[in-house]
């Protein structure tokens, strides 16, 4: 019901000031809309897959004072995320605390970045990320969250080419979760994507499908790690899991409208001036294309949501009010499909059927019944869950 009641709320501003375009009272709306996400977040009793596992060790996590006797090398996560909930720890010991402080830092970046990049129209995508995402990256990936927020902060330095201080961004990003080393490439995509071409990524990912098959990549990039027992540990269960044939279309049908919203942005010719992530989304299809023989691949495809959300919203009211349709009636088309699709993409994953990991539960099960501090109720069905999906491990 609470979520109900966020999307409501969220879609309230979407109609009055992006879609009928009237003025006055936005700065209240947006920051109605941020504190409430931030509250909802924080104030929520043991909901989400990932922050149950967290409440229940942190209070095991040195303080600030214990941290110089910290054994780092051999502890289970990066340091920055220790350090951070030492930080948290040395205020307070309740769980709600820190639960806090990550809302502030990952809803605020949102916003900010939302406001930033997509000025004209950033309660529309404010409003798709919540719909798409903010549940996942609220309450279950808490750390890699972070390291995605780093990338937003540093997301100018990217495009601006200033590269000491961005790889300076991706060492601290890395410091907080490994998939973070994804960072330190983008600047060479987005060399690479100087000048995308739907044609092209549909090609390379078709050649990217074709060389994992004949490549054994998982003994490849473990091989890497051997260094490190803790870390190697940590990768053979990250790449572990292969995609039978229903995961792969799953796939191809979430990357379908990053492929679709690129197409019409080229076929009208529809251009960011100021602000271009063409070249960022594009790498989309990279990850894409490594989650078939890789499941769990696709979490890397998280740190490009901030910019294909931006670009996604920005490309649908170029169409709807610049009037810049150049193909009228096969784009009108593939906006239908791209929503669509982007929408059921949406809908199968928090309605997956997950009876594998415990009898008759959905991908939802980590989120609904939310429950608040105020009422802290365990729902035996969800800890049950947990514990069993804690056997699929895949934190790293």
């Amino acid at each position: 019901m609470i979520y109900i009641i966020l999307l409501i709320f969220l879609s309230i501003p979407v109609v009055k000031y992006d879609l009928l375009a009237k003025k006055g009272g936005e700065n209240l709306w947006f920051y109605s809309s941020l504190l409430l996400l931030i509250l909802v977040a924080g104030l929520r009793y043991r909901v989400g897959g990932d922050t149950i596992v967290y409440m229940v060790e942190f209070t095991a996590y040195p303080k600030l004072d214990e941290l110089r006797y910290f054994d780092f090398e051999t502890a289970r996560f990066n340091p920055l995320w220790y350090i951070l909930n030492a930080a948290c720890r040395s205020v307070s010991d309740s769980f709600t605390f820190f639960q806090f402080v990550h809302a502030i830092i990952l809803n605020g970046t949102f916003f900010w970045f939302f406001r930033k990049y997509c000025p004209r129209f950033y309660f529309s995508a404010i409003l798709v990320w919540f719909v798409g995402y903010w549940c996942y990256l609220s309450m279950e990936i808490l750390r890699e969250a972070l390291s995605i927020c780093m990338l937003m902060w540093a997301t100018d330095w990217l495009l601006n080419k200033k590269y000491v201080r961005y790889y300076l961004i991706c060492l601290l990003a890395l410091a907080m979760h490994y998939s973070a080393v994804i960072m330190f490439f983008l600047p060479l995509a987005i060399w690479g994507f100087r000048r995308p071409n739907w044609k092209l990524q549909l090609m390379l990912l078709g050649v990217i499908v074709v060389v994992l098959i004949i490549l054994d990549l998982p003994a490849m990039i473990l091989g890497h790690f051997a260094f490190n027992e803790v870390l190697e540990l940590s990768m053979d269960t990250y790449l572990e899991g292969k995609r039978n044939f229903n995961g792969i279309m799953i796939e191809t049908i979430g990357y379908l409208p990053v492929l679709g919203t690129i197409w019409l942005r080229e076929r009208n010719g529809i251009d960011d001036d100021e602000f271009d992530f063409t070249a960022l989304v594009s790498c989309m299809f990279i990850f894409t294309g490594f989650s078939y023989y890789i499941g769990t691949a696709e979490r890397f495809l998280y740190y490009l949501v901030p910019f294909f959300v931006v670009y996604f919203v920005n490309t649908l009211y170029a169409l709807e009010y610049e009037n810049c349709w150049r193909y009228k009636n096969i784009s009108a088309l593939v906006t239908v499909a791209v929503v669509f699709l982007l929408s059921f993409k949406y809908f199968q994953y928090y309605f997956r059927d997950r009876s594998d990991v415990y009898p008759n539960t959905r991908s939802y099960a980590i989120f609904v019944p939310y429950h608040t501090v105020f009422n802290p109720v365990v729902d035996s069905k969800r800890e049950a869950y947990v514990e069993n999906l804690r056997d699929f491990a895949i934190i790293f």
